[in-house]
């Protein structure tokens, strides 16, 4: 019953990632639109998530299939990946757009996410982690940030003509790199980066204990 859970939560996130891609490259204007999308942190998350999910589906079915340690940990970093994506939009993002729940950016950032934290649960039974996995996680996030510190060096175009894909990630940020404000953008993207990583840290080993927890529960009710 749970793989059957878990294949159908694989197929909607999997659908979703997709097509929530797919609106986003179709949209010309605004927060990321058009092909500009694909060098986004959100989209990017969700196509490794859905990437990954089919991997997952294909060997679901195979009795040893989370035995492997990398699996397990790729597992974790991903989940923890997207997560991000749909925690930074709802509390940072969306407040500051002006129509932030459409379609695209609903699929990409809430559903997604939630699938995505769901099904570890429910394989959660089947996963072995050990206490300090969680450290694995900031892997994607540093990767992005410097992803996107070289875009804003060589001037790509996330949005319109701006060369930063979120205001928090802006080192010509009115405040600088390291100051602070009463307004948006608040604090320069170093103490972003700093604050991003910790709550990645702290998600990675909430999730770790969580998994942990329902993995030991799973195991005693077998």
């Amino acid at each position: 019953m749970r793989k059957l859970i878990s294949l159908i939560i694989k197929i909607v996130a999997i659908g979703s990632a997709i097509y929530g891609t797919y609106l986003s490259i179709l949209g010309k204007n605004g927060f990321m639109s058009n092909w500009n999308a694909l060098l986004f942190y959100t989209i990017q998350s969700n196509l490794w998530i859905a990437g990954w999910f089919v991997y997952e589906g294909i060997i679901m079915f195979k009795k040893k299939e989370y035995d492997s340690r990398a699996v397990n940990i790729l597992k974790l970093v991903f989940t923890v990946a997207i997560s991000l994506t749909g925690i930074v939009f709802v509390a940072i993002l969306a407040p500051t757009l002006p129509n932030p729940y459409k379609l695209n950016n609903v699929l990409t950032h809430v559903v997604v996410p939630l699938c995505a934290v769901i099904d570890i649960f429910v394989c959660a039974d089947r996963m072995k982690l050990k206490n300090f996995d969680f450290v694995y996680c900031v892997i994607p996030p540093i990767y992005y940030f410097i992803f996107a510190s070289i875009g804003y060096i060589n001037h790509w175009h996330f949005v319109g003509s701006l060369n930063y894909p979120y205001f928090f990630l802006n080192w010509g940020s009115p405040v600088g790199a390291i100051g602070f404000s009463k307004e948006s953008p608040w604090m320069g993207p170093v103490w972003w980066v700093i604050l991003l990583a910790a709550l990645i840290m702290f998600m990675g080993f909430i999730f770790t204990l969580l998994v942990k927890l329902f993995s030991k529960t799973g195991k005693n009710r077998q």
